[in-house]
C-alpha cells in the first residue's frame, strides 16, 4: 500500500546538527503516518553512526540510504537525488529536510499536509524560515513575511538564490519524482524543483516560519564550494544550460524570465573570471548598480587601474 508521507533528509559530514534535525522531525505532533528516509552521502565525520544509532530506536520508522562514495561529487546535487533517492520514494507527498537545518514547529506537517488535502489544486507548499547565523543570530528570516501563492517569476529572475528554504518544502511525490530533461541539466535540485511544481499546479506559501536554516554550515554546498572557482562556474553553466533546456521545452512560454536568469549566471561568471570589459558592458549594467559602492569601485579600480589596485592590495596586505 502506498505510504501517505515521505520525509527525506539528505546529510553529509553534519555530526554537529543533523540529530537535532532527526529530533524535530520525530517531535511532530500528527496523525499522517509518515517514514524517514535519510541519505547519508558517505560521511568519514561520526554523521553515519549518529543516524544509525536512531535507526536502532526507530527501526519501523527510519531507513538509510549509505553511500560509498561521494555521489555529489561524481553526479552533482540534482543527479544524486535522481539516482539515489527518488526510487526508493513509494509515498503520496514528501516532505524536505537538510540535515544541517530543523524544524522549529511541532504542528508543522500536520498544518501542510491538511492544506495539501484540502487544496488539491496546489501542488506544493512551505513557509519562511529563520536564518541562524555562526554568530548564533537568528533574527532575520528567508524570505516572505505574508501568506499567499507565488508564481514563475519569483522562482525564475536575475536575482541571486531563491527565496524558498529547501527544508520548508512540503510537496506531492509526482513533482519530487518527476526529472525531465531540462531538470536533469541543472547542478542543483531547488530551483528546477520549484520550477516543476509550478508546471503541475499551484505553489502557496504560509506566513510563519516553521523551520531554521543554518548559514555556511559544514557540510553545506556553501561551505564546500564557495572558494572553489571551478566547481562555481560548473555550477553556474548547468544553470544556464537547464534554463536554455526549459525554455525550449516549455515552447518559450516564460522566455523573459529565463533570459533574466541567464543574463544572472552570465554577469556572476564573468565577476568570478574578472572578465572586465563584459562585466562593464551595457548589458550587465543592471548588476554592477545592485553591487555595494565599496565593490563596484573596486572593481573599476581593476579595469581602469590596475596597476594603482595592486599597490593598494598589497599595502593593505
Amino acid at each position: 500500500m502506498k505510504k501517505e508521507l515521505t520525509v527525506i533528509v539528505m546529510t553529509y559530514n553534519q555530526k554537529d546538527y543533523i540529530a537535532k534535525a532527526l529530533d524535530s522531525v520525530l517531535s511532530q505532533k500528527t496523525n499522517v503516518d509518515f517514514d524517514i528516509l535519510i541519505h547519508d552521502d558517505c560521511s568519514d565525520d561520526g554523521t553515519y553512526q549518529i543516524i544509525r544509532s536512531y535507526q536502532d530506536k526507530f527501526s519501523n520508522k527510519i531507513k538509510i540510504i549509505k553511500e560509498d562514495e561521494r555521489r555529489f561529487l561524481k553526479e552533482g546535487f540534482n543527479m544524486m537525488i535522481y539516482n539515489h533517492v527518488v526510487p526508493f520514494v513509494d509515498s503520496k507527498y514528501i516532505a524536505y529536510l537538510d540535515g544541517d537545518d530543523y524544524w522549529c514547529d511541532d504542528n508543522k506537517l500536520q498544518l501542510q499536509y491538511d492544506f495539501m488535502i484540502s487544496h488539491p489544486e496546489y501542488s506544493m507548499c512551505f513557509h519562511p524560515a529563520y536564518q541562524l547565523k555562526r554568530d548564533g543570530d537568528m533574527s532575520s528570516r528567508w524570505f516572505f513575511d505574508d501568506e499567499g501563492d507565488i508564481n514563475m517569476s519569483d522562482v525564475i529572475n536575475d536575482h541571486p538564490g531563491i527565496k524558498i528554504a529547501t527544508s520548508s518544502i512540503f510537496l506531492t511525490s509526482e513533482v519530487f519524482k518527476d526529472f525531465s530533461d531540462w531538470r536533469k541539466a541543472f547542478p542543483v535540485e531547488d530551483v528546477p524543483m520549484y520550477m516543476t511544481a509550478l508546471l503541475y499546479g499551484k505553489v502557496h506559501r504560509f506566513k510563519e516560519p516553521m523551520s531554521v536554516y543554518r548559514q555556511f554550515s559544514s557540510g553545506s554546498w556553501s561551505s564546500q564550494n564557495i572558494n572553489n572557482k571551478e566547481r562555481v562556474l560548473t555550477h553556474l553553466n548547468g544553470l544556464i544550460v537547464g534554463s536554455k533546456m526549459f525554455d525550449e521545452q516549455t515552447n518559450y512560454k516564460y522566455h523573459e524570465l529565463v533570459i533574466k536568469q541567464i543574463e544572472s549566471c552570465e554577469f556572476r561568471a564573468s565577476y568570478i573570471n574578472k572578465n572586465f570589459k563584459e562585466i562593464f558592458s551595457k548589458k550587465y549594467k543592471r548588476f554592477m548598480k545592485r553591487l555595494p559602492a565599496k565593490q563596484r569601485i573596486s572593481l573599476k579600480l581593476q579595469y581602469r587601474l590596475p596597476h594603482l589596485y595592486n599597490l593598494v592590495h598589497r599595502k593593505k596586505k
